[in-house]
């Protein structure tokens, strides 16, 4: 089974039609896509600005890529900049059989493989709060309040530190919960793991990755990770590749020019990896 799997488009135009043109040339079996998917919604309306984009525009663009290509299946999980009202959303398509949502709860299986998502971040400055977790249960609190959506009152409100963290598992705990998969199993988290060549910024010294993944990663060796969220780090160490024990983990970055992606063989992912921008070997 070929894969492709990108992240971090942003609802960016640009670069979702850059995506179809490779799909249509690459022609995946499996199209993944690592979270940070849609247009930033307004706090004071999240449903008429994210979900609406989600509703018109990206689910149009997944139909018009299962049309022209019949066999493709769309796979997704949501990052730190959707809302937890447009993962609901998402859901309503899973059920429908429109395209698959990745969750860390439930295997999902294709090809003889099994697939597992996560979309929990450690904080952020980003205003949105809704994946934001403590990575390990002992971290101390965040400092920057955000937002977070009401179901209530269907709207953005705002929330301190303490409230939002308290009221949510760490990411080591939440990952507990996920079931043991058989091999050969493939993870997909919007975070990379810690210590690696894949979650480092620009003029940052210390990496900014999950412990918590990492040490899940490490315990249950998937035969790959796949990763987005820090959109830099292969420009910053000039890998979009790196190994935790036997797992092969992989972020192909991203830009707001060319897009970001990777192809490659499930069976070789490292032998076979390729990525629209960087030579690999």
């Amino acid at each position: 089974m070929r894969i492709c799997f990108t992240s971090d488009l942003h609802g960016d135009a640009g670069l979702y039609d850059q995506l179809e043109d490779l799909l249509r040339i690459e022609t995946p079996d499996l199209l993944i896509l690592g979270g940070d998917l849609l247009v930033d919604g307004d706090p004071a309306d999240p449903l008429g600005t994210q979900v609406a984009y989600l509703q018109s525009d990206f689910m149009a663009r997944v139909a018009r890529w299962k049309a022209g290509l019949p066999g493709l299946t769309v796979a997704c999980i949501p990052g730190n900049h959707e809302w937890i009202c447009s993962q609901d959303a998402w859901q309503k398509h899973h059920a429908a059989g429109r395209l698959v949502l990745l969750d860390h709860r439930r295997l999902w299986h294709r090809d003889g493989l099994a697939f597992l998502g996560y979309s929990g971040t450690p904080a952020t400055p980003h205003w949105l709060k809704d994946f934001e977790r403590l990575d390990l249960p002992d971290d101390p609190l965040p400092q920057c309040a955000g937002v977070v959506w009401d179901p209530v009152q269907k709207t953005g409100r705002s929330v301190s530190p303490a409230e939002h963290y308290d009221r949510h598992r760490a990411i080591r705990q939440e990952l507990a919960e996920a079931p043991s998969a058989p091999d050969p199993w493939f993870l997909v988290c919007h975070v990379p793991p810690y210590g690696t060549q894949l979650d480092r910024l620009p003029d940052t010294p210390q990496p900014i990755g999950s412990r918590a993944i990492r040490d899940f990663i490490q315990e249950r060796q998937p035969r790959c990770a796949l990763h987005g969220h820090i959109h830099y780090s292969p420009g910053v160490t000039g890998s979009v590749i790196d190994r935790v024990g036997r797992t092969v983990c992989i972020n192909p970055g991203q830009d707001h020019h060319r897009l970001h992606a990777v192809i490659f063989d499930a069976d070789r992912p490292e032998q076979t990896l390729r990525h629209t921008v960087y030579r690999l070997r």
